[in-house]
């Protein structure tokens, strides 16, 4: 009875011991490979993964260089160089094999060759060219697209350098290939060239049109002065001919109720000449003489004849004794 009971204890130890996950144990997890592309972490986007697949056909067949993508999570507490060591192992990858390998949730890569790839890229160049192509700074800002794209388009360069070939890109990785970067890099300069000019001919149209408005308020400012001048100097000279017309009436007016003192002066001598025409004035002037000096016509025009002759007539008698 304690032998089966025994048994049958051994058996449920047995159970629990392959229930035990292999972390658990102490080992890591590592994916089963899939192509040229392995990605648990599902961290590629299809149209990258299908580009990453299609170099490496291209790459085998120009170097014989069998290109290998891994991405997973997690390395389960292994250090990335060995998690890639070891993978490079359980995959049974040979000389001509190279694994890059990238670890998502832990934003950390490493790579592993054969030997017959370190003797034409060394681990050094292809480490350099991580750094180098930045890859490293898209992979740890979980850009994954980006960073095996700008890799594997330096990576290009590189192995067409060192085996003497030329591998043809073509549309793989487009957005990544340096025409695509110059023509990108075009157009935003372009862009931003354009938004400069706009700018630039919006301030110019602006000023022309402050200029245009101030040129254009200074020459209603200089009509509307020259206007309030005319205006001015009409109404002094309409001021002007009024008042000098109403001087003008004054004057008539004035003349017409009485005469100046000059008219009153001729006026005296015209009544003394008309009534010096009397007969006693041209009586005296007989008696008196012809009177036809200048001065004899005054006085006789103005009737003083008389009076003159009455002297010459005292003056005559007295001549004659008259008066003696």
């Amino acid at each position: 009875m304690k032998t089966i009971l025994g048994k049958l204890l051994v058996l449920i130890l047995c159970g629990a011991l392959l229930a035990v996950p292999a972390a658990a144990l102490g080992e890591a997890r590592y994916p089963a490979q899939g192509g040229a592309v392995t990605d648990d972490a599902n961290a590629l986007g299809q149209t990258m993964a299908q580009d990453v697949a299609a170099y490496a056909e291209k790459l085998a067949d120009a170097t014989e260089v069998n290109l290998h993508v891994a991405l997973v999570l997690f390395l389960d507490g292994e250090p990335v160089q060995t998690y890639a060591d070891t993978l490079f192992t359980r995959w049974q990858l040979g000389e001509n094999d190279l694994l890059l390998l990238g670890a998502a949730a832990e934003d950390t890569f490493a790579l592993a060759s054969g030997a017959a790839v370190k003797a034409k890229l060394s681990d050094a160049s292809l480490k350099t060219l991580l750094y180098g192509s930045g890859f490293a700074d898209a992979f740890q800002q979980q850009r994954y697209d980006e960073a095996f794209g700008r890799y594997l388009v330096a990576f290009n360069d590189l192995a067409n350098k060192q085996y003497g070939e030329q591998i043809a890109l073509g549309t793989l990785f487009a957005a990544y290939q340096p025409a695509a970067q110059t023509a990108a890099q075009s157009t935003q300069n372009t862009a931003q060239t354009t938004g400069q000019a706009v700018q630039g001919a919006l301030e110019t149209a602006g000023q022309a049109v402050a200029q245009a408005t101030q040129a254009a308020g200074q020459a209603v400012a200089g009509a509307a002065q020259t206007a309030a001048d005319v205006w001015s100097s009409a109404v002094n000279a309409v001021s002007q001919n009024v008042a000098t017309y109403q001087d003008y009436h004054t004057q008539r007016n004035e003349s017409e109720r009485g005469l100046s003192p000059t008219g009153w002066i001729v006026l005296a001598v015209l009544v003394l000449i008309i009534f010096g025409q009397s007969g006693p004035a041209r009586r005296a002037r007989r008696a008196g003489g012809c009177g036809c000096s200048p001065l004899g016509w005054i006085i006789g025009g103005l009737g003083l004849g008389a009076l003159f002759g009455r002297h010459g007539d005292r003056g005559e008698r007295f001549h004659r004794g008259r008066y003696w």
